[in-house]
Order: C-alpha cells, then structure tokens, then sequence
C-alpha cells in the first residue's frame, strides 16, 4: 500500500487504504455550516456557506469515520478535533452530539482534550457586558475538543509489548510534560490567522505534533482524513511516521505538498499560571486574572 501520499477525494471511499492498515487516524472535520471551504478558494475569505441540514451533517459524519473505522488497526486510536457551534442564535453541540455517533461505527470513547485557545476563539461575552443583567450571560468560546477514540480496545496497543517498551519508543517525561501534556486541558494559541491566505482555519502543529508520539511508533502510518495544508503529514514526517492524506481541495493539496519537506514551526509551549484572590481583589477597580506564560 502506497504512503506518504495526498489524495484529491472525499475520504467517504478511501479505497486506496487496506483495512486495518493505519495506526494512527488524527484529523479536524469540516466546521458544520460556519466555512464554505471552495469559496473560500476562489475568494479568499470567509463565507457562510448555506444548506446542508445539521442532520445531514451527522450523515456525512457517519459515513467518513466508518471508513476510517475500516482502515483503523484493532487497538489503534482516531482522534477528532471539533468544536460547538452558534449560529442564528442556537448552540449546536457537535462534540457531544458526534459521540454516540462514532460509537455507533464501533468506536470506543477514551477520554477528552479540551484544547484552550488562550486569545484565540469566538467572542460572546459582550451582550452581557453591554447588559449586565440576569439571562443575558454567554461566554466567550476559547475551547475546541480533541475527542479520543479506540478501536477494540481489547486489542493490544502493540502485540509484542518486549519491542514496544525499548528506548526508541519511550517518550520523553519532563517539566512541560507533567505540567500541560499530562492534564486534559492543553494551551495552544490557534496559528496566526490567516496563514498568509492559506487555509481559513489551519490546525495548529503543535496538535499533531504533541498526539502522535503519544499514539503511534516511529516507521507507522498516521491518517488526515481532511488533510488541508498538510500540517498532520509534516508532523508525521518529523517525528519518523509515514502519512495518508485525503482532500479535496486541489489548492490545499498542492501547498501541503509543496511544503512537506518544511520544518514545522513549533512555538514556545504556554503553561498558565492562577493567582489566589482575595475578596478585596474581586472589586471593580481590581485587574487580577491567571496569567498565560510562553
């Protein structure tokens, strides 16, 4: 089977993919309803694409991770970042909503990520700023998940556990380790927008980056079902891995294989730090907040 390889297709059929041939499947669906991704090919910008029912989201849903699904390696892990969206006034919460979805394909839910966006995200908060009144309370949306899955997880990770546990595969424990990787709240900032006109909402390379040491070994083959620029396939590529791509933008396609062989640019890592406040500290004329350091 053919690897370190984009295709230009919808990922529903990957027939180019052996079943139980990936280890490792890391990828950000499309945001239902809020990017109209060829038109923001052809214009540059961001449009509001129109259609395509919340129902008939989860259709497609469903039928991009049964395919992946199929080509997932018994024990492996798919890990999929989404977040909620409002529009027209209404909360859609597709995280939550995707869960019995993919646990209907077989998927087995593991654990959550929530990736804080630091400055980044959508802001909300100013009708009650405006209106500092009871029931006009919306906060500001500074969170994505990183949903983890497992296929049959009574499968090994690694059948020959003697091989896997050798230093080659070990990953490395430090300060930063036990202080972000290690919690289930991980402080990225989003990638600067927008990416020089690239994509209008590029995945930020410390994601892949930081996952797919954590799932997979080196010489094993990770999956971007929605490939984009290609940032799951350079990280792949730099950290040892192979990868398989799906997109169906041609441009996307053509800057993520025009870069693959470019190094990353993994930012300094950010870690918060909280402050105890006092009553006296909590009045009006008080400015103490945690703070975010690089």
């Amino acid at each position: 089977m053919d690897a370190d390889i984009i295709y230009t297709k919808n990922c529903s059929s990957m027939d180019e993919v052996l079943q139980e041939s990936v280890d490792l499947i890391i990828t950000g669906p499309p945001y239902w309803r809020y990017i109209d991704y060829s038109a923001y090919v052809d214009q540059k910008e961001f449009v509001w694409p129109k259609g395509n029912s919340y129902e008939s989201y989860f259709e497609d849903l469903k039928k991009w991770f049964t395919e992946c699904f199929r080509v997932l390696r018994k024990g492996r892990y798919c890990i999929i970042n989404l977040g909620t969206v409002r529009k027209d006034g209404r909360c859609y919460a597709i995280p939550f909503h995707s869960v019995p979805v993919l646990e209907d394909i077989g998927f087995e839910f593991c654990f959550e990520i929530i990736w804080h966006k630091i400055s980044g995200g959508r802001r909300h908060a100013r009708g009650i700023i405006q209106h500092p009144y009871p029931g006009y309370y919306i906060p500001n949306n500074r969170t994505e998940y990183l949903l983890v899955f497992r296929k049959d997880s009574s499968t090994p990770f690694y059948e020959e556990k003697s091989k896997l546990k050798t230093k080659k595969h070990q990953i490395e424990i430090d300060d930063f380790f036990k202080k972000q990787v290690a919690n289930n709240v991980w402080y990225i900032m989003p990638p600067c927008f927008p990416l020089n006109g690239k994509h209008p909402c590029p995945f930020p390379p410390e994601i892949p980056y930081r996952l797919i040491p954590l799932f997979s070994t080196k010489g094993e083959i990770v999956l971007d079902p929605f490939m984009g620029i290609g940032t799951t396939a350079r990280a792949a590529r730099m950290l040892g891995r192979r990868f398989i791509g799906y997109e169906i933008q041609q441009s996307f396609v053509d800057i993520a294989l025009a870069s693959i062989d470019e190094p990353l640019q993994i930012r300094n890592p950010t870690i918060c730090h909280y402050d105890t406040l006092n009553k006296k500290d909590t009045s009006k004329n008080k400015k103490i907040h945690g703070k975010c350091k690089s």
